[in-house]
């Protein structure tokens, strides 16, 4: 059973006891409904009952709309779009007003502590990727590696029906190394270490462009060089990241023939990213997989901004901005 709202109780309890006190003062009085003066005299008094109820409503649902918008944006709050307040401006009594004071330090706190959670997370993800890459790299290749000599060393001394079968293996394990020195470039991709964002962008780029066949660019605009040198350990990480998780995206959804990667400065002089693909394009609203929270949240965690829409000329363009203030981090207004 749906329980009453507080003001609804609160209007019930004293539209009851306005009646109550009403009906006490008639019998009191000793009236009676016997005669039309006495008949106009009840109807005075009903009308005043409703009247005095209407009013009492009307000044408790004003007294109240503070809280109930203070509940709505309770409701509304979501922690993977940090920003949101409740307005003071709208809180019209003092205990709304230290409700709202409450509610504002305890989202603060909560965004605090989950913004060092995921830092912190995130950190120990790329640890754990730059072990495995380390370890793909040292020991799985140079495993590898050993058998590839050995089948050599074999080959020189097998009857050459058997040193055919043998050179099949060695071309399978050739093709085995490979696919482990990609797949430690993609956990942790050396170049970035070594060289920085722009020297990785451009070869996880070129990657991209030679495994899918899909025409991609890297466009650096205005004083991108300068952009991409002031970028901090962590947002090079990201920059990284959210380019190769939008263009696998882009690979597996998109049909696209053409991807463009830009740097730029954003409307705040901001660092900018842009991925721009001409494929089928994104839904208005799209449903969030991981791939997109992920992005978003990354992209949070060091004071920047995601959104993916559809470009105007078709397909879709994905935007990462860097060192957003953090009213421009949500898409939605305080109540």
């Amino acid at each position: 059973m749906r329980k009453q709202s507080l003001v609804t109780q609160i209007l019930a309890v004293n539209a009851l006891l306005i009646l109550s006190t009403t009906m006490a003062g008639i019998a009191a009085a000793h009236l009676s409904v016997g005669d039309q003066v006495e008949q106009q005299q009840a109807l005075i008094i009903v009308m005043g009952i409703f009247g005095a109820v209407l009013v009492n409503g009307i000044v408790l649902r004003r007294r109240f709309a503070g809280l109930e918008r203070l509940i709505s944006l309770m409701q509304d709050v979501d922690l993977s779009r940090p920003g949101l307040r409740a307005d003071l401006a709208g809180a019209d009594t003092s205990d709304v007003a230290r409700l709202c004071v409450a509610f504002n330090r305890m989202l603060a706190r909560v965004e605090d502590e989950r913004a060092r959670t995921g830092s912190a997370v995130l950190e120990g993800q790329e640890q754990e990727r730059a072990r495995l890459a380390r370890d793909l790299h040292d020991e799985c290749n140079q495993a590898l590696t050993g058998i590839l000599l050995r089948l050599e060393a074999l080959g020189q001394r097998v009857d050459p029906e058997s040193r055919a079968e043998l050179q099949t293996i060695k071309e399978l394990t050739t093709v085995a190394m490979d696919e482990l020195l990609r797949l430690a470039r993609e956990l942790r991709p050396t170049a970035l270490d070594d060289h920085g964002i722009r020297v990785s962008l451009q070869a996880q780029i070129e990657r991209f462009a030679t495994t899918t066949g899909i025409v991609t660019q890297l466009h650096l605009q205005e004083d991108a060089a300068a952009i991409l040198t002031e970028l901090t350990e962590q947002e090079q990480i990201v920059v990284y990241r959210i380019v190769q998780e939008a263009m696998s995206n882009v690979a597996q959804h998109a049909e696209a023939r053409n991807v463009e990667v830009t740097i730029s400065r954003g409307p705040n002089h901001e660092p900018m990213v842009t991925i721009r693909d001409d494929g089928r394009g994104i839904p208005e609203r799209p449903e969030e997989g991981l791939g997109l929270i992920g992005m978003r949240e990354r992209a949070r965690l060091v004071g920047g901004a995601f959104e993916a829409c559809p470009a105007p000329s078709g397909g879709t363009v994905a935007t990462l901005r860097l060192r957003v203030p953090a009213d421009e981090r949500t898409d939605r207004s305080a109540a």
